[in-house]
C-alpha cells in the first residue's frame, strides 16, 4: 500500500473517531441508562448540575428539562421522531438549554414539574417536557408531542420569552405560586377528626369510582392500585361490606387472568390500556410487583383462593430469573419495546403471540390452550398478534375438559414452560439495572408478606439477602443512597420512610429486635433531616432547586406516599417503644391530613385506612414465653389489618414484652393502647379476645 493511501486511511478512521466523539453530547459519561439512552441525540443535551443551570442563567436562555425513564415507550417514541431529528435539534439547541432527567434518579425533580404540569394542563404522564425560565420556574409543560408540533410549541414559546418577557415572567409567577400551595397543608384545630359515620361516608365516596364489573378504580385505562385494593380489603372486612368485599377479590382475579399478567414469566405489567385488564403497557417496574406481593398475600388469608397465593410463587419467580442482580438487589424495570439489531423497535413482542407460531410449537394442544388463553377475537391485540387473555374459570374449563383441577394445572404448567422456553429465544427487552433503594425496600415488605402467608422460606431468604446488600451497599451511618446511578448528595424521605417499614416488617418475621432499634434510629435521623413543623416530611433534602425545600407530597397513587408510610410506622414504633412523641405525632398527622382526604379521598386511600387505627380498635399483641415464635407464626396465618405482633421466647426489655417473660408457660396478651385482658396460652382464645 502506497504512503498516499496509507495516510488517507488513516485520516478516515480519525475523522470517523472524531466524528464518533462529536455525536456524543454531555450525557455520554452519566451512569443512568435512560441518559445514556439520549447521549448520541444531536440535542445538546445536559444533566441536571449547576454547569446546565448557571448556562442558561448567564445567556438569558430558556430551560427545556425532558424527564421519562428507560422503559417508558411513548418516551422513545419522542426521541425516535424528534430528539434524533437534526432539524428539532437545531431549533433545541439555538434557543434553549436542554437538561434530560431520570425520574427515577431524582424524583423531587419529577415530582415539582409534574404537579406544574397538572397545574398547568389538568393531566400529567411521561415523557414530561418542561419549558422554564432560567431559573427552572415552569412556563409551558406537555407530555409526548409529535414532531411538527413540537417544533411549533419551540419556536412559539422562546418567541414569546424574547418579545413579550414580562408577560412570561408574570405567568411563571402564577405557576410557581400555585405549586407552593400544593404543599400547604391546613392544621386541624379539633383532636378528633375521624369518626366511623365519616368513614363510612368518605369509603362510599371512594367506591363510586370502581368497576363493579371489570373490578379496578375508572372506566378507561387501568392500573392495579394495591393501596386501593388495601383499603377495601380492609373496609369491607371491618364493616361487613359485601359489594366491597366481592369487588376486591373480583378485582384480583381479573388482574390475575389478564394481559396485565405475564402469564409464561410471571410479574406484572404496569397498566392496561384498556378498563378489561386486556392489552398492557408491556413495561414491567419492581415497585407494582413488590406491592401485589403483598396485597395478594392478604387476600389469600381473607379470601382463601389458591389463585391468589399462586401468584406469590409467580412474582418472586420472575424478580428471581430476571430481576435479581450478582449482589441479590431488585432491578428498576424492563422495558416496553424490543430493540433489534437493524435499530428497530417494536412494543410489547417479547410478550405476544401469533397463531401459526404457537400450532407449531404446541401441535395438538393448541386448540386447548387456545381457548383457554382466548386466541381468538377476544384475546386479538393487532397485525395478527395476541395477548393471552382469560376469561374462564380454572375450575370451569377443567369441568368442560373432564379433567381435575390438578390435572389441569399440570398440563397448563407444562404448556407455560415450553412456550417460556421457546420465548427465550426472542430478543428480549431492555433491563434497567438501575438499583432504586425504596422499591427494594417495598420488595422486603412484600416478601415479609409473602412469608407471613405462605411460611415458604424463600420468601425470608430472599428478604434477608436484599436487606443485607441494602446495608452493605447503600447505607453508610444513616445516609441512605436513593440510586445505584445517581448523585449522593441528595436524600429522599421515601427511602427512609419505606425502609423503615421494610425494617418493622422482618421483626415481624423474625422477632430479631434489632431491625427495630434501626428503625428507630432511622426515625429520629428522618425527624431531624425531613420533618416540617406540620408533623409531615419533606420530599428531599434538595434545597438548592426552585421550591424543592417546601416540597411535601401526600398522594398516595401507584406507590404509597412517603408520609402515610411514615405515619404507619410511627404508629408501630410508638406502640413497640411506648413512645408517646411518636404516637403524638402519628396522631398529628391523620388529623391534619383529614380535610385533605375529603376533597381527594381516591388520592388518600392510605392515609383513610390508617385513619381507622385510631378510630377503631387497634390491637398489640404480645407473646412471650418459650414458645412465643411458634405461637406468632400461627398468628400469621390470620388476616388481622388492625394489629401488630411482639413476641420473644426470652426475656426482652421492649416496651411491649417487659416484665411479661415466665419459664413455664407461653402467654399471649391482647392489648388496646397498653390496657390488656387476661393473658392467654393458646392463638384460637387470642382471636376470640379479639373480637370482642
Amino acid at each position: 500500500m502506497s504512503n498516499i493511501k496509507l495516510y488517507f486511511l488513516i485520516f478516515i478512521i480519525s475523522s470517523n473517531s472524531l466524528l464518533s466523539q462529536v455525536m456524543e453530547n454531555n450525557l455520554a459519561k452519566e451512569k443512568s441508562l435512560y441518559l445514556k439512552q439520549h447521549a448520541t441525540n444531536p440535542v445538546n443535551w445536559f444533566p441536571w448540575n449547576e454547569e446546565a443551570l448557571s448556562l442558561a442563567k448567564n445567556s438569558d436562555k430558556l430551560l427545556l428539562i425532558s424527564v421519562g425513564y428507560s422503559s417508558c415507550h411513548w418516551c422513545h417514541v419522542m426521541e425516535e421522531e424528534s430528539f434524533r431529528d437534526d432539524d428539532v435539534a437545531n431549533v433545541m439547541n439555538s434557543n434553549f438549554i436542554n437538561i434530560k432527567v431520570d425520574r427515577e434518579e431524582r424524583p423531587d425533580l419529577d415530582e415539582i414539574y409534574m404537579k406544574a404540569l397538572v397545574l398547568m394542563t389538568g393531566s400529567g404522564g411521561w415523557p414530561m417536557n418542561i419549558i422554564a425560565l432560567p431559573d427552572g420556574t415552569p412556563i409551558w409543560g406537555g407530555t409526548y408531542v409529535p414532531k411538527t408540533q413540537w417544533i411549533q410549541v419551540l419556536n412559539q414559546v422562546s418567541g414569546f420569552y424574547k418579545t413579550r418577557k414580562p408577560d412570561v415572567l408574570e405567568y411563571a409567577n402564577s405557576v410557581r405560586e400555585g405549586v407552593k400551595k400544593e404543599a400547604l397543608v391546613k392544621p386541624s384545630p379539633r383532636d378528633k377528626t375521624y369518626s366511623s359515620e365519616l368513614q363510612i361516608e368518605l369509603a362510599e365516596k371512594a367506591f363510586k369510582y370502581s368497576d363493579k364489573i371489570n373490578g379496578g378504580i375508572g372506566s378507561g385505562q387501568k392500573f392495579p392500585l394495591p393501596t386501593m385494593l388495601n383499603f377495601f380489603m380492609r373496609f369491607s372486612n371491618e364493616y361487613s361490606n359485601q359489594e366491597m368485599n366481592d369487588f376486591v377479590y373480583n378485582s384480583l382475579m381479573q388482574i390475575s387472568r389478564g394481559g396485565i399478567n405475564d402469564r409464561i414469566d410471571g410479574g406484572f405489567h404496569r397498566y392496561t390500556v384498556d378498563n378489561a385488564w386486556h392489552i398492557p403497557h408491556f413495561e414491567k417496574m419492581l415497585y407494582d410487583n413488590a406491592q401485589l406481593l403483598s396485597v395478594y398475600s392478604s387476600a389469600f388469608k381473607l379470601f382463601k383462593e389458591e389463585r391468589f397465593k399462586s401468584e406469590l410463587y409467580n412474582i418472586y419467580r420472575f424478580l428471581e430469573s430476571k430481576m435479581t442482580g450478582d449482589d441479590n438487589l431488585i432491578y428498576s424495570s424492563i422495558s416496553a419495546d424490543t430493540n433489534y439489531k437493524d435499530g428497530t423497535k417494536s412494543e410489547g413482542d417479547f410478550y405476544i403471540w401469533q397463531v401459526e407460531e404457537l400450532k407449531k410449537i404446541l401441535n395438538e394442544d393448541f386448540e386447548w390452550i387456545s381457548e383457554y388463553y382466548n386466541i381468538n377475537e377476544t384475546g386479538y391485540w393487532e397485525n395478527d398478534r395476541y395477548v393471552f387473555y382469560q376469561t374462564i374459570s380454572d375450575k370451569d374449563f377443567s369441568k368442560k375438559e373432564g379433567i381435575t383441577l390438578k390435572e389441569f394445572n399440570n398440563k397448563l404448567n407444562e404448556i407455560n414452560s415450553l412456550l417460556k422456553k421457546e420465548r427465550e429465544k426472542r430478543v428480549h427487552p431492555i433491563i434497567d439495572s438501575k438499583i432504586i433503594f425504596s422499591w427494594n425496600a417495598l420488595t422486603i415488605r412484600g416478601l415479609v408478606d409473602s412469608y407471613k402467608t405462605t411460611k415458604d422460606p424463600i420468601f425470608l431468604n430472599k428478604a434477608l439477602l436484599i436487606n443485607s446488600s441494602l446495608s452493605k451497599t447503600m447505607i453508610d451511618n444513616n445516609i441512605i443512597r436513593h440510586t445505584s446511578s445517581g448523585p449522593a448528595e441528595v436524600l429522599f424521605f421515601e427511602d427512609y420512610s419505606y425502609y423503615i417499614d421494610a425494617l418493622i416488617g422482618l421483626y415481624e418475621i423474625t422477632f430479631d429486635e434489632n431491625y427495630l432499634k434501626f428503625a428507630d434510629q432511622l426515625t429520629a435521623f428522618s425527624n431531624e433531616k425531613f420533618k416540617e413543623e406540620s408533623g409531615f416530611y419533606r420530599f428531599s433534602t434538595n434545597q438548592g432547586s426552585l421550591f424543592a425545600d417546601t416540597l411535601i407530597n401526600l398522594q398516595d397513587g401507584v406507590t404509597p406516599s412517603a408520609n402515610s408510610v411514615m405515619n404507619f410506622n410511627l404508629f408501630r414504633l410508638g406502640h413497640f417503644y411506648g413512645n408517646k412523641d411518636y404516637l403524638s405525632q402519628s396522631k398529628t398527622m391523620i388529623n391534619n391530613v383529614s380535610e385533605t382526604i375529603k376533597d381527594r379521598v381516591t388520592d388518600h386511600l392510605l392515609w383513610l385506612n390508617n385513619s381507622h387505627n385510631y378510630s377503631q380498635k387497634f390491637y398489640e399483641i404480645a407473646i412471650s414465653g418459650n414458645n412465643a415464635i411458634a405461637k406468632a407464626e400461627e398468628l400469621m396465618d390470620e388476616y388481622l389489618p388492625n394489629a401488630l405482633v411482639a413476641a420473644s421466647k426470652s426475656v426482652s426489655e421492649l416496651y411491649l414484652l417487659k416484665d411479661r417473660y415466665f419459664k413455664d408457660e407461653t402467654y399471649i396478651y391482647v392489648c388496646v393502647d397498653n390496657t390488656c385482658k387476661f393473658p392467654v396460652t393458646k392463638v384460637l382464645n387470642a382471636l376470640e379476645l379479639m373480637k370482642d
